[in-house]
């Protein structure tokens, strides 16, 4: 029997394994696709990470792809409306958006580099084999897959309400959008949905990845299932229709997805699962990032959760067994202290912001400190859901001056 057994080499699974390996604990990592896969497979999200993500990152070792065409100081907001309602504030600290086909590569050949094994299991595992696996370790930790984690961990409705997509997906990556620079481009059509733009380090160099999240039923929710060669056309007519500062900012000639395997078309249904399942063998596996939560990419907090969820694991893991179902429940209500606003916030994302919260958006419009304190929660979900959540917090920031809640995860 040895070590920690890590099913899943996406950020999550990767920032613990990297972590254990840091404290001297011993990981075996299992990865439906080798590096090479990895790299040449089609685009698998559009993830920013936060400066705290960055800085897990710096302390481990693992920085890589730093484009500085890619590290995003400051976001614009801008509602759809007569007049629109628009500001840009300071992240505080910068994000940073690479593909995910060069990152997570460099992270496994990293891990790989140190001393980690690495175990391709070429098709995504079921319980019965992360079951078998477990009789090598001493825990068993599910940070991805699909079968295996909707036989082992059960949703929890009690903590997420959607049982359906409450958006439809397609994020690509895009040319003809450079003039936009660095600044993260937030824009809302309300009743119709958002359209994210970002700078990102592609295999081509610093492109534009753009995530169109649509209301079901709506005038967006086409371009997430047309072919791909008809995409760039499409979001033409809508930028000008819903989302006026993307249609002033692209070059209509030049505009075009990199390739057909950069457009990614989808839904997700927001779900909390429960983190921790007994094994027969004995053991238990502990759910960490995907498998136990999946947010809706519309506050860009999936990637940012997952590693600070790994990082809390990792630490606590490190600190000794017996890795019982008693440690499994008490790790989980660690990472939840992060989860939870997280979860919440991003759900309250999903439905028309409350009244207190369109008074603060507006009082943005006019004032940069609080245009900074509303781009920094993107930075910051906790201090995001404890503000956005208190009509009184707010109406201490707009009738009292700048409050800052920071409280970095």
């Amino acid at each position: 029997m040895t070590g920690i057994g890590i099913v899943g080499a996406g950020i999550s699974g990767l920032v613990l394994a990297l972590r254990l390996q840091q404290l001297g604990v011993g990981a075996t990592l299992y990865s439906e696709h080798d590096p090479d896969g990895l790299r040449g497979g089609r685009l698998p999200n559009t993830v920013g990470r936060a400066g705290h993500t960055q800085a897990r990152e710096r302390e481990l070792g693992s920085e890589h792809f730093r484009d500085p065409g890619a590290i995003m100081p400051s976001a614009s907001l801008s509602i759809k409306g007569d007049p629109p309602l628009e500001f840009t504030g300071s992240f505080g600290e910068p994000f940073h958006a690479v593909d995910f086909r060069l990152l997570v590569p460099a992270l496994m050949d990293d891990f790989a580099g140190r001393g980690g094994e690495i175990v391709v299991t070429g098709t995504p595992p079921d319980a019965a084999r992360i079951d078998r696996w477990s009789r090598r370790h001493e825990l068993m930790v599910v940070t991805a897959g699909r079968r295996s984690v909707a036989e082992l961990f059960p949703r929890d409705p009690g903590r997420c309400p959607y049982d359906r997509p409450q958006r439809l997906l397609a994020a690509g990556l895009y040319r003809g959008l450079d003039g936009m620079g660095r600044t993260f481009s937030f824009n809302i059509s309300g009743g119709v949905g958002e359209i994210f733009r970002a700078p990102f380090v592609t295999r081509e160099g610093v492109a534009s990845a753009l995530i169109l999240e649509a209301v079901p039923g709506g005038p967006l929710e086409p371009v997430t299932r047309m072919p791909w060669d008809e995409v760039p056309a499409a979001l033409l007519a809508l930028f000008r229709e819903h989302t006026p500062r993307l249609a002033e900012a692209v070059d209509a000639a030049a505009f075009e997805l990199l390739g057909p395997d950069d457009l990614l078309q989808g839904a997700i249904t927001p779900t909390v699962r429960r983190p921790v399942a007994e094994l027969p063998s004995g053991r238990i596996a502990l759910a960490v990032g995907d498998a136990w939560i999946v947010n809706d990419p519309i506050t860009g907090q999936g990637a940012n959760l997952g590693s600070a969820c790994a990082w809390i694991a990792a630490d606590a893991i490190a600190a000794g067994g017996p890795y019982d179902a008693a440690f499994g429940r008490a790790t989980a209500e660690r990472m939840w202290e992060v989860g939870g606003p997280v979860t919440n916030w991003t759900n309250a994302f999903l439905q028309p912001p409350a009244e207190h919260v369109m008074r603060l958006m507006a009082a943005a419009t006019t004032r940069q400190d609080i245009a900074d304190v509303m781009a920094g929660l993107f930075s910051d979900p906790r201090s995001a859901w404890a503000l956005l959540s208190s009509p009184e917090a707010v109406a201490r920031i707009v009738d009292g001056g700048e409050e800052r809640l920071y409280d970095r995860v």
